[in-house]
């Protein structure tokens, strides 16, 4: 840490006192830029957006969130944030206690793998997603001098609410749709060996013996680690936890595919489109000025015409077999009847 300048920061998270260290090039290079890019996007969308910080345990998201949502209330020009966190949605410690979880064809007590997906509530989750994208909602949390959750805690009222917690990318079971409610995704990767000494250190702070914290480790905290960066879906930006415990963007992660809007991107004027697509326009205007004019003469006139209708029925089976389009798509674009896109797909002159 000698060559970094850290600034000391004490944060009370679910009850407990956090006293954590951030590197201030960080804080000005990362998080700043970080948080105005939300307020951007915020302000682009006129509504209230959900945004997830996912990382696996004991990469540091809780205090994490909880310091830019402290940030963005200081800075001018950016719009607030609000951090919450994805543990209030565990089971109550009475379900818990009494419920078992399938490991490998075993049926483990919950409680000895407390964290792991299936000691979650997802189907309530879900619910509570919907609601906080359309209104004002209460938010459960998960006190940890109780061990328990707490309904209804916190009203969820700002523009931009900053969702912490391992399984908001999982693209397993129940969760795998759980990362459609999200407005922009942030995914925090570390190497499982830096987070293993930070998992064991928090819970020996916490009361365990060094013996009790690696065996909880290898026992649930180890799984959780891979499963986490294993099986979760692609985010739009990746951060790095270094082994100092400093932060830094990972430029090099992949990003999920942006699914396109076929129908919507073919009617903008300004979009840059194949030669494919011009020579379709073309073809259009030259068969509607043919028609429009002396259409009758024979001879090279009726000649190019027939080419040019030949060359597009070729073009919109290429179309369709390329699955570039679909027949609907092909009727409403072309302003074609069904018989005719039939004959035309079929190889058959219309009459």
């Amino acid at each position: 840490m000698a060559d970094k300048l850290w600034r000391t920061c004490r944060l009370m998270i679910n009850g407990v006192a956090h006293k954590v260290q951030y590197n201030q090039e960080t804080i000005d290079m990362l998080f700043l830029p970080f948080l105005r890019r939300m307020t951007s996007l915020q302000q682009k969308q006129g509504r209230r957006i959900l945004v997830y910080m996912v990382a696996p345990p004991g990469a540091g998201k809780s205090t994490l969130a909880l310091l830019l949502e402290k940030m963005s209330q200081a800075g001018d020009g950016m719009e607030q944030v609000q951090s919450i966190g994805l543990d209030g949605f565990h089971y109550p410690a009475a379900y818990i206690a009494s419920h078992t979880v399938n490991r490998g064809g075993k049926e483990l007590p919950m409680s000895a793998v407390k964290g792991c997906p299936e000691t979650f509530d997802v189907n309530r989750l879900r619910e509570k997603l919907q609601a906080v994208k359309e209104r004002d909602v209460r938010w459960p949390v998960y006190d940890r001098r109780r061990h328990d959750v707490i309904e209804e805690v916190i009203t969820v009222r700002r523009n931009i609410v900053l969702l912490e917690g391992n399984w908001l990318l999982l693209r397993d079971s129940d969760w795998q749709d759980i990362y459609t409610f999200a407005d922009y995704t942030l995914f925090i990767t570390a190497k499982p060996e830096n987070l293993r000494n930070r998992l064991i250190q928090r819970k020996v702070r916490g009361g365990l013996s060094l013996q009790d914290a690696e065996k909880f480790y290898e026992t649930s905290d180890r799984m959780n680690v891979q499963r986490v960066l294993e099986r979760s879906w692609l985010a739009q930006e990746t951060w790095r936890l270094e082994p100092d415990g400093d932060y830094a963007i990972q430029v090099d992660a992949p990003k999920p595919i942006q699914m396109v809007n076929r129908m919507a991107l073919w009617k903008q004027p300004d979009v840059r489109r194949s030669e494919e697509d011009i020579m379709i326009d073309r073809i259009q205007r030259q068969l509607a000025a043919y028609h429009a004019g002396d259409g009758g003469k024979a001879g090279y006139a009726e000649g190019y015409a027939q080419g040019l209708a030949a060359a597009r029925r070729e073009i919109l089976r290429g179309l369709y077999n390329d699955g570039r389009m679909s027949s609907k798509e092909l009727l409403s674009t072309f302003d074609l009847q069904p018989e005719e896109l039939a004959d035309i797909l079929m190889g058959r002159p219309h009459a």
